[in-house]
C-alpha cells in the first residue's frame, strides 16, 4: 500500500458517501498518520508525495495535523435533491415526526399532537423534488426528509455507561427536572415577578412520583440514566403548520380573559405549551428509585452505597459484566439488607421513563425481560429512535400573521405554567434538625443520630428521669432520715442531694441521660440511702426497671420502709416506635414535600 497514492481531480465528484466513509475509516487515518506524517490535509485532494530524491527520512511517529483536524470536522450528512419517483418510494428518515410535536413543559412530555407539518415532503408538486439522505446507520438506505426539517445528520454518541445522581428530598428531584429542559423554553413568554416558585417540569413523571412518596415517609431518591444518540435535525424557521393545528389556532377566542380561559386551556391540553425545535434522537432510559432514608440508615447502609450498588446492578444489564471490586463491595453491603434479595429488588419503588426503541421496557435497567429487554431495545434504536435531548420554543412563535392572537396565546401559556408552579419555600420547621436549601432536614452533634436525622440503629431514644420524693422513710432509731437516692443506668451513675432529717423528703431531681439504647434492655436501678458517715450509709431499699417508651410516666416503688416516687420520659428517636423504640415508623411530616400552588393532579 505504501507504493500507491491517489488524487481526486474533480472535487465536485467526491461524493459525501465516500468522504464520510473515509472519515470513518480509522485504519486509513492511522496509515496516513504513521506513513505520511507530513501529509497536509485538503478536504478534496490528497497531494502526491514529492520526488523520491527529495524524500527525507522521517521519525516513525509524529503528531499529524490531518489526524488532529479530523477531531473538529463536522459530521457530514449525505443529502441530495431527489426526483419525484425517488421521493415517492423512499421512506422517511427514522423519527422524522418527533420534531415539531407539541410539548407540555409542565408535565415534561410530548402531547402526541403535531403542530408542524411533518408529512409533506415534496416541493413544487408533481414536477417538484424532495431532499433524500443516505442513512449510514441503516445500511446506507436512502430516506427522505419532511419539508419542515433541516440539517438532518447522523451523530453517534453511544457509550455503555450510566450516569447517576442522588437527591435528598422531593424538592431536589423537582429542581433537577426543571433543569433538564434547556432554559430556551422561557424565551418570549415574559415571566416576571415569579421569585419563590419553580416553573416548568413541576408535574413531570419523576416529580409527581417523588411528591406522592413524600407524603408517606422520609425519602431520598437516586436516578440512573443511560442514553444513546444517533441522529439530529432541526425545524426550519416559519415552518408549515399541520392543518389541524392551524385550524385550532383560528378557532381560539380573539381575547384572553377569565371567560375565555377554558378555550385556551383545552387548546393547551391538546397541543401543549411548546414545540420541539431541535432534537437529538436515539434512546434514553431514566430510572428514579426511592430510598427510605431512615430505614436504610438503621440497616447500616448509606444512601450513597445504595445508589452505587443500584448502579452496579444496572451496569450489569448494560455492559453484560460488572467490575469485580464493585461487585464484591455490593455483595458485602447486601448482607445488611437481611432480605436475601438484590438492591434493585429491595429498593424496587421506582419510576422508569424510556424514550425510543421497541421491546418490553417497563424496568429495562433493573429487571429487563430476557427476550425483549435491553439488547432488543438497544438494537431497535436506529430504526425506532426517541427524543433524547431537545430545544423548545413556545407555540406562540408559530403565529406569524396575527399579532393579537400571538400575544393572547403567549399570555395563556404563561398563565398556565405559572398556575402549576411549585413554591420554593420549605414547609414547616423540621421535627428534628434544620432544613437545608433542598428542604431536607439535617442534624449535627447527636449521638446515634446521623446527618439525615436518622437513628443509626433500632432502640435509639432520649431519656430523662426525675426523682420526685419519698414517704415514710425510716433509717435511724434516734433521728429522722437523712435521705438521698442513687440512680444507676448502664455505666452511668447519679445521685440526688441529701435531704437532712426528713422522713418525707422532696428532691424533684432531674437526670438527663440524652441518647440511650433501649434495645440493649439495660436496667435502670434506684437505691434509697440514709446518710451516716458515707462509708457506713444505710441502704433503705432499691428497685429496678427496664425503661420503655412513654412521656412523664409516674412510677412508685415500695421499700423496706416507705415508698419512692419517680417519673420517666422516654422519647423514641426519629422514625422509631414501640415500647423499646425498636420498630421502624414512617415519618412523612412535611419533609421536603412539594407545595403546589395549583394542583393539576386533582383535575386529571
Amino acid at each position: 500500500m505504501s507504493g500507491h497514492h491517489f488524487q481526486i481531480h474533480n472535487p465536485n465528484s467526491f461524493s459525501c458517501q465516500v468522504f464520510a466513509q473515509l472519515i470513518g475509516d480509522w485504519k486509513t487515518i492511522l496509515y496516513f498518520s504513521i506513513q505520511r506524517p507530513s501529509l497536509m490535509f485538503n478536504p478534496f485532494m490528497f497531494a502526491p508525495p514529492p520526488p523520491s530524491s527529495s524524500i527525507v527520512p522521517e521519525p516513525a511517529m509524529t503528531v499529524n495535523p490531518f489526524l488532529f483536524l479530523l477531531l473538529f470536522l463536522p459530521v457530514f450528512h449525505c443529502c441530495h435533491t431527489g426526483s419525484f419517483t425517488d421521493c415517492q418510494t423512499a421512506p422517511f428518515v427514522p423519527g422524522h415526526n418527533l420534531a415539531g410535536e407539541g410539548f407540555d413543559i409542565v408535565k415534561m412530555k410530548t402531547t402526541g399532537a403535531f403542530v408542524v407539518d411533518v408529512r409533506t415532503f415534496m416541493k413544487g408538486g408533481h414536477d417538484g423534488n424532495c431532499t433524500l439522505c443516505t442513512n449510514t446507520l441503516m445500511n446506507k438506505t436512502v430516506q427522505k426528509l419532511p419539508l419542515s426539517v433541516l440539517d438532518w445528520r447522523t451523530k453517534v454518541q453511544c457509550q455503555r455507561s450510566l450516569s447517576s445522581k442522588i437527591y435528598e428530598s422531593s424538592t431536589s428531584v423537582l429542581k433537577e427536572t426543571t433543569k433538564s429542559a434547556s432554559i430556551s423554553w422561557k424565551v418570549g413568554l415574559g415571566f416576571k415577578g415569579i421569585a419563590g416558585v419553580h416553573v416548568g417540569g413541576t408535574h413531570s413523571k419523576s416529580a409527581t412520583f417523588a411528591k406522592g412518596l413524600s407524603t408517606k415517609d422520609k425519602f431520598a431518591f437516586t436516578s440512573h440514566e443511560f442514553k444513546c444518540k444517533y441522529y439530529m435535525f432541526r425545524i426550519r424557521n416559519n415552518p408549515q403548520l399541520s392543518e389541524e393545528f392551524e385550524l385550532a389556532l383560528k378557532n381560539l377566542p380573539s381575547t384572553h380573559s377569565k371567560k375565555n380561559d377554558p378555550a385556551f386551556l383545552k387548546f393547551i391540553s391538546i397541543y401543549g405549551t411548546h414545540y420541539i425545535r431541535t432534537v437529538h434522537l436515539g434512546g434514553k432510559v431514566h430510572s428514579t428509585s426511592a430510598i427510605r432514608t431512615c430505614q436504610t440508615a438503621m440497616s447500616g447502609l448509606s444512601i450513597h452505597s445504595v445508589s452505587n450498588c443500584l448502579g452496579v446492578e444496572a451496569s450489569g444489564t448494560i455492559k453484560g459484566v460488572t467490575l469485580s471490586a464493585e461487585t464484591r463491595f455490593c455483595k458485602e453491603q447486601s448482607k445488611k439488607l437481611k432480605t436475601g434479595q438484590s438492591f434493585s429488588a429491595t429498593f424496587s419503588d421506582r419510576v422508569t421513563e424510556v424514550e425510543g426503541g421497541d421491546g418490553e421496557v417497563a424496568d429495562i435497567l433493573f429487571n429487563p425481560d430476557k427476550k425483549n429487554g435491553y439488547e432488543t431495545w438497544l438494537k431497535s434504536l436506529k430504526k425506532s429512535p426517541g427524543v433524547v435531548s431537545y430545544q423548545l420554543s413556545s407555540l406562540h412563535f408559530l403565529v406569524t400573521e396575527n399579532p393579537t392572537l400571538k400575544d393572547n396565546l403567549r399570555k395563556a401559556i404563561r398563565d398556565y405554567i405559572q398556575g402549576y408552579a411549585v413554591s420554593t419555600s420549605c414547609p414547616s420547621a423540621c421535627k428534628n434538625g434544620v432544613r437545608n436549601k433542598d428542604c431536607a432536614c439535617k442534624c449535627t452533634g447527636h449521638s446515634n443520630v446521623d446527618s439525615n436525622c436518622c437513628p443509626s440503629k433500632p432502640g435509639v431514644a432520649r431519656m430523662n428521669v426525675t426523682v420526685l420524693r419519698a414517704t415514710g422513710l425510716w433509717g435511724d432509731y434516734f433521728s429522722k432520715t437523712d435521705g438521698y437516692v442513687k440512680v444507676l443506668y448502664g455505666n452511668q451513675g447519679s445521685s440526688t442531694p441529701v435531704i437532712w432529717n426528713n422522713d418525707f423528703p422532696y428532691w424533684n431531681y432531674l437526670i438527663q441521660y440524652g441518647t440511650v439504647d433501649l434495645a440493649s434492655r439495660a436496667v435502670l436501678r434506684f437505691e434509697v440511702w440514709d446518710r451516716d458517715n458515707r462509708w457506713d450509709d444505710d441502704l433503705l431499699g432499691s428497685a429496678s426497671i427496664i425503661p420503655q417508651f412513654g412521656v412523664n410516666i409516674g412510677k412508685s416503688f415500695k421499700l423496706k420502709h416507705g415508698t419512692l416516687y419517680v417519673t420517666l420520659s422516654v422519647v423514641c428517636g426519629p422514625s422509631l416506635k414501640g415500647s423499646l423504640c425498636d420498630q421502624y415508623s414512617p415519618s412523612p411530616g412535611s419533609q421536603g414535600r412539594l407545595s403546589y400552588i395549583h394542583d393539576l393532579d386533582k383535575e386529571n
